[in-house]
């Protein structure tokens, strides 16, 4: 449809020119013009003609020398849309892993591209897959001194010291890098990751401020983060024995991450009046009935030494009200037992579990096989078979007797979680990033 009327348009404006022609053809009459005594005379129609072709011819020319012009101009656009779609193809053969191919392509993309920029980049990605580390980091260099690609080269170059191991120098690119984009939620991330990764929490905390005067990150990550530094806090202050700060982080913690299962341990093992003692056991039991674990109620079960028999039972019985049926809430039934010396209770609570309750249910056999009967044979038999672990990380799959922050296996933050029935969980997630809240 378009075509056809395109064809009218034409075939009207040849009309109208056709028609134009044989009317200025029929008019009579002559001009006649005297130019330095040149006298030129001629019929009116031929002069038209005359004029309309020196229009025409001038506007020949001009374009002639327009497109001479812009010839190379078109040559070197031509040049760099090649140049673009070899960077393009590089960076997909990057993100394919196909090294030798991406190298080729940065080669061509650097004599094509006016911006030695993308090159560089392109050439530094493709040398980092072919594992030629000088290359790449020449590139990053180039990249990190242009004012225009210096936060790229940065990001590059902080990259390559973090693989090196090279704390020292990665923290001062990621401090480069914020400072070359304040808002950066990356810039954020890696400086926080390496402070925490060293222990610094003052440091961190600081970092994290301007993170959130910047808007690099949002009030709720930050919360969520700055939680999870008191919890490191907590558990520094409690093995340098400071019972009182160890509290106040854990009580900070415990507000902002009520289901998090770290504070009430914290605020269990910095207990030292009763109070304290009392506030932990309510947490305690709060955790215990949203996800039960061997971790929960060995610090609840701590909290218990001063109460008598007894007092004990009848408290453990009030602990696990509510899921009373399962299993982790009988184990505890039973390591109350065990505390209390009333082995034939612990012994009827673990027989009833049938074989049931994994490396916790053997522990506390072989606790009551060693305290009940004297029997070290038959303990000994019970441990061989038991996980030491009560945490795993939920990334690498590690197991540790103890809480950190950061897995000391695979440094994942905030992965570690209690194990239920002292047996190892189900691989989770990827690790998060520290500025994403933790569900």
């Amino acid at each position: 449809m378009l075509r056809l009327v395109r064809t009218a348009i034409g075939l009207v404006l040849l009309m109208v020119v056709a028609g134009l022609a044989a009317w200025i053809a029929d008019q009579p009459g002559r001009i006649r013009i005297s130019w330095f005594d040149h006298i030129i005379e001629a019929p009116a129609p031929l002069l038209a003609l005359g004029v309309v072709l020196l229009v025409v011819a001038a506007f020949i020319l001009t374009w002639i020398v327009a497109w001479a012009v812009a010839l190379p101009q078109r040559r070197r656009l031509k040049r760099q849309a090649k140049g673009y779609a070899n960077f393009a193809a590089g960076m997909v053969a990057v993100a394919a892993g196909e090294a030798d191919r991406a190298a080729k392509l940065a080669a061509k993309a650097q004599k094509q591209l006016d911006d030695p920029a993308l090159a560089r980049l392109l050439a530094a990605h493709a040398a980092q897959l072919a594992g030629r580390n000088e290359d790449a980091q020449r590139a990053f260099t180039a990249l990190s001194q242009d004012p225009g690609t210096a936060f790229l080269g940065t990001r590059g170059l902080l990259a390559d010291a973090r693989g090196r191991g090279d704390r020292v120098a990665a923290l001062q690119l990621a401090a480069r890098a914020s400072a070359l984009r304040p808002a950066s939620p990356f810039a954020a991330e890696a400086e926080l990751r390496l402070l925490v990764e060293s222990g610094d929490w003052a440091g961190a905390r600081k970092r994290l401020e301007q993170a959130r005067r910047k808007k690099a990150v949002s009030r709720e990550a930050a919360s969520a983060l700055d939680a999870r530094l008191d919890l490191a806090e907590a558990q520094a202050a409690l093995h340098s024995g400071d019972l009182r700060m160890a509290r106040q982080h854990a009580e900070k913690a415990a507000r902002l991450l009520p289901e998090h299962p770290v504070p009430p341990l914290l605020l269990a093992r910095a207990a030292d009046h009763h109070a304290a003692r009392e506030a932990a056991a309510k947490l305690l039991r709060v955790a215990f009935a949203r996800r039960p674990s061997e971790a929960l109620a060995n610090a609840w079960l701590a909290l218990q030494q001063d109460v008598t028999s007894a007092d004990l039972l009848a408290r453990a019985e009030a602990f696990v009200a509510e899921r009373r049926p399962e299993v982790e809430s009988r184990l505890l039934l039973a390591a109350a037992a065990l505390q209390a010396h009333d082995f034939a209770a612990a012994r009827e609570a673990l027989d009833q579990l049938a074989g049931r309750g994994g490396s916790w249910a053997a522990r506390l056999q072989a606790r009551l096989a060693q305290e009940g009967d004297g029997d070290d044979v038959v303990a000994d038999r019970w441990r061989a078979s038991i996980r030491s672990d009560l945490w795993q990380c939920g990334h690498c799959g590690t197991g540790h007797a103890e809480w950190h922050l950061l897995c000391p296996d695979c440094g994942s933050f905030d992965s570690l979680d209690p194990t239920r029935l002292g047996e190892a969980a189900p691989l989770a997630a990827p690790p998060r990033p520290l500025l994403l809240e933790k569900h």
